[in-house]
């Protein structure tokens, strides 16, 4: 039979002769057997609190561990991927590129609206690109050209028409 239960003996005791020894042998065999099923059950849950313990231990170590891959992904005009690919530490973005970006920029720091929120949106999207030193120009621009005292009282929207290389290190936009 595949699944038949051993029989568990406990060493060779003597044919009981009177019945008390019948019931003394009757109680031993009851006894016995609640022991080893509870020392059965106390070897399984030793056994869980290990594996749990092991396996809590791995979960941790693997929450330690740094696996951030960042990746770079090139969309075209109309919000398509184009390209795909692992970053690497030395990037060089291509002209287009850069070109794209500093039109968006000057859209944002030249443009006036109507509506004040879209206004320090655009304001807030060019502080995203500058540096500390450019945010410091940007503060110096706003003070001199004032963006916020020309809403509703005029709109200005900005149309980047061309962005070409001057140099090695600027544009001409």
């Amino acid at each position: 039979m595949l699944f038949k239960r051993p029989v568990h003996r406990y060493g060779k005791t003597p044919e009981p002769v009177t019945p008390y020894q019948k019931a003394a042998q009757l109680w031993d065999e009851r006894i016995g057997s609640s022991r080893l099923q509870a020392r059965n059950w106390r070897l399984m849950a030793l056994g869980c609190l290990a594996l749990a313990t092991g396996l809590s231990g791995g979960l941790v170590w693997q929450s330690m561990q740094s696996r951030v891959v960042p990746y770079v992904v090139e969309v075209d005009g109309f919000g398509e991927t184009r390209a795909v690919a692992p970053a690497i530490r030395n990037y060089e973005p291509s002209d287009a590129q850069i070109a794209w970006h500093l039109g968006r920029f000057i859209q944002n720091v030249r443009s006036v609206s109507t509506d004040p929120v879209l206004v320090r949106q655009n304001w807030f999207a060019a502080y995203d690109f500058a540096s500390d030193r450019a945010a410091l120009f940007l503060n110096e621009y706003a003070k001199a050209n004032d963006p916020f005292g020309q809403i509703g009282t005029r709109s200005v929207s900005v149309q980047v028409t061309s962005v070409v290389r001057a140099s090695e290190s600027s544009f001409q936009v």
